[in-house]
């Protein structure tokens, strides 16, 4: 799978805010699934201050508040794929990526084909993610392409 390759080649962490929201819909398979490929990281958040000034209105989920305030702690990449989200960790200078940026980082590794990565999207579409239209050419490439225009 993607996540034992990228787990093959970094540390891949949660925070238990996340493992908490993640696990609702089905807890024994999410709690083995992160537990086979993740490390849960419990430090205690310091930046929760820092996140509530640059969020002001805009509300995030705990797991949210969480990634953004241990990497911010840390200095690490946030994997975010809630624009309210992401939008708050830019304003806080964090570097960023989510789901689209994880399929084209497994494209540029050969982990995955263009065809995998485009029937990925077609599936989180499916199952209700929010992601842009699949127009009947398109490559992987031509689709993130267009992400990075809106």
């Amino acid at each position: 799978s993607l996540a034992e390759r990228m787990r093959d080649e970094r540390q891949l962490l949660v925070t238990p805010d996340v493992v908490k929201e993640v696990s609702q819909d089905d807890p024994a398979y999410y709690g083995s699934f992160l537990s086979r490929h993740f490390m849960i990281n419990a430090e205690p958040l310091t930046a929760l201050g820092k996140i509530a000034e640059a969020s002001g209105d805009v509300s995030l989920d705990a797991g949210e508040i969480s990634v953004i305030s241990l990497c911010l702690q840390k200095g690490w990449t946030a994997c975010l794929d809630e624009t309210s989200a992401r939008r708050v960790a830019k304003s806080l200078g964090l570097n960023l990526t989510g789901t689209f940026g994880l399929l084209k980082h497994a494209i540029e590794k050969r982990w995955l084909t263009d065809d995998e990565c485009m029937q990925a999207v077609v599936r989180m579409k499916t199952g209700g993610f929010f992601c842009p239209k699949v127009l009947a050419n398109d490559d992987f490439a031509d689709y993130y392409a267009r992400l990075r225009q809106n």
